[in-house]
């Protein structure tokens, strides 16, 4: 099953309106400084089942995984900017709290999307630290495959039944992070933790990464 949320296209607006503010600041006080970035680090992937298999519950799923992110962001106004951010959370099996009959044999899941966020960076000295928040799609991908007991009343039973099931679904939400980052010239290295959500449950991401600043 998939599903996919016509709001995010307004993401590509929403970076636009962000951007657009910055650029007569550029022409008054030669502020604007655009960059490009990458960064790895640790993905806590969270989800719900959403009525996945048909008895039981997988309840909230849990995974931990090494992630990347890359970026594309404009600084404006020396306090605000914005930007775009692709991130992968990795794949692989998954940790349900599973409650239903039978047996669970397996459960895997992947989150990865992009995201536009507002930046705020704060007035102290020697580092900068930054405030985000905007919206993220993020795609989810959930699999399972279990053995549970099939029973009709009153007390016929088929024995263990094999059950495979997945989902797919993309949802738009409110996505906030904070990090710091010091600058070396052009260069930047930054540490950072963003928070998403996704089917009830809410991701993070924390990373190391450096950014390239061409103007």
């Amino acid at each position: 099953m998939a599903r996919r949320i016509d709001s995010f296209r307004l993401l590509p607006v929403l970076a636009a309106l962000l951007i657009a503010p910055a650029i007569p600041a550029h022409a008054s006080t030669n502020l604007l400084d655009v960059y490009i970035g990458a960064a790895v680090g640790h993905a806590r992937l969270r989800a719900r089942d959403s009525n996945l298999i048909p008895i039981g519950s997988l309840g909230s799923l849990d995974r931990k995984d090494f992630a990347y992110q890359v970026m594309l962001g404009v600084r404006g106004l020396y306090l605000l900017g914005a930007e775009v951010d692709y991130f992968n959370f990795g794949s692989g099996r998954a940790f349900p709290a599973w409650s239903g009959p039978g047996a669970l044999t397996d459960a895997r899941m992947s989150q990865k999307g992009e995201a536009a966020f507002a930046m705020l960076y704060l007035p102290v000295p020697v580092i900068d630290l930054y405030l985000k928040a905007g919206i993220a799609r993020l795609t989810t991908h959930l699999s399972v495959s279990t053995n549970y007991t099939g029973c009709a009343p009153p007390l016929t039973c088929i024995g263990l039944v094999p059950f495979s099931g997945g989902l797919d679904t993309t949802e738009t939400a409110f996505a906030a992070g904070a990090g710091a980052q010091w600058k070396l010239g052009n260069w930047a290295v930054r540490a950072e933790y963003e928070r998403f959500a996704a089917l009830g449950e809410h991701p993070d991401l924390v990373t190391l990464g450096v950014t390239r600043s061409f103007l």
